[in-house]
């Protein structure tokens, strides 16, 4: 009896938090796995944010669908500002999120990295960067609508 009323919390609790993810996300609480209830905690509670970094702001939302964190840059490099967009895997965003400085962590663990500038690894951003592959426009708009209609 007992177990069946810690059960029954654990599911209410369960059930409240997907809510709240699926609301953040701006989807069906039926679409919210454990990952993106992982992922959204391990944010602080957040399915985007702004980190402040020596490069810059560093913007970033949460995908459900490819279970990564887009992350949108606007770096000056030569005077000509770039703009950016990564496909970053949980593990490395939550470890860029608790570095110790975060454009140092961008610039060692982020910057050219192939794999993640790989535009094949973006599903609705393709990947524009340190390379030679500048974003269209068209592309930063799409992370700007997502980014706000994001709660």
């Amino acid at each position: 009896m007992i177990a069946d009323l810690v059960k029954a919390a654990e599911n209410e609790a369960d059930a409240e938090i997907r809510a709240e993810v699926a609301e953040s996300l701006g989807i069906e609480p039926g679409d919210v796995d454990d990952d993106d209830v992982e992922n959204y905690m391990s944010m602080g509670g957040e399915s985007k944010g702004e980190m402040k970094s020596s490069v810059g702001p560093i913007q970033w939302l949460y995908d459900n669908k490819s279970k990564a964190y887009i992350v949108y840059m606007l770096v000056t490099n030569s005077d000509k500002p770039r703009d950016i967009i990564y496909n970053i895997d949980p593990s490395i965003m939550r470890e860029w999120k608790n570095s110790d400085s975060m454009g140092e962590y961008w610039n060692s663990n982020i910057r050219s990295n192939k794999s993640i500038e790989n535009s094949a690894s973006s599903l609705d951003f393709p990947i524009g960067g340190c390379d030679d592959n500048l974003l269209d426009p068209s592309t930063v708009r799409r992370f700007n609508t997502r980014f706000t209609a994001i709660s």
